[in-house]
């Protein structure tokens, strides 16, 4: 399976956030191989509580450099629409990213879930629109006017 667009990470990560359509306090890794095929996503904590920081590790020790190259998190719960101090998850995931790249992997969503919404510091909608140097996922549009990558 082609992961297309940041909606497709929100569809993957809420089938484990929450299952029954009630939130609940896990964080987990999506992992996608080079070519944007859906590789992995595991549950790094069952015990979420709004902080990254204590699980940068375990997110990164999650990423299998043989098979991974781009991947997102997800978790319970969203940030201010005007982050302040109280609040450092965003920085925490700007670490992270920075981190990972250090490692060869590219962090392309961070997203906070919600019953009823998500929100995402990385592309919402499909990856080609963005221009962000992924592979093209749009291939298989032939006949659509958006079958062509930029």
């Amino acid at each position: 399976m082609i992961i297309q667009a940041g909606f497709d990470l929100e569809l993957l990560a809420r089938l484990l956030i929450a299952p029954t359509g009630i939130v609940q306090p896990k964080l987990v890794v999506i992992e996608l191989d080079a070519d944007m095929q859906f590789a992995d996503i595991q549950v790094v904590s069952h015990q979420f509580d709004g902080r990254l920081e204590p699980h940068v590790e375990a997110i990164l020790d999650q990423l299998d450099p043989n098979g991974t190259r781009y991947f997102a998190i997800a978790h319970a719960g969203v940030w201010p629409e005007c982050p302040d101090a109280d609040s450092p998850i965003l920085e925490e995931a700007h670490e992270l990213r920075t981190r990972a790249h250090q490692r060869g992997f590219l962090m392309i969503g961070h997203l906070g879930l919600e019953e009823t919404e998500y929100m995402s510091n990385g592309p919402h909608y499909y990856f080609d629109r963005y221009h962000l140097g992924l592979p093209c996922t749009m291939d298989h549009w032939v006949h659509s006017r958006h079958g062509q990558c930029e």
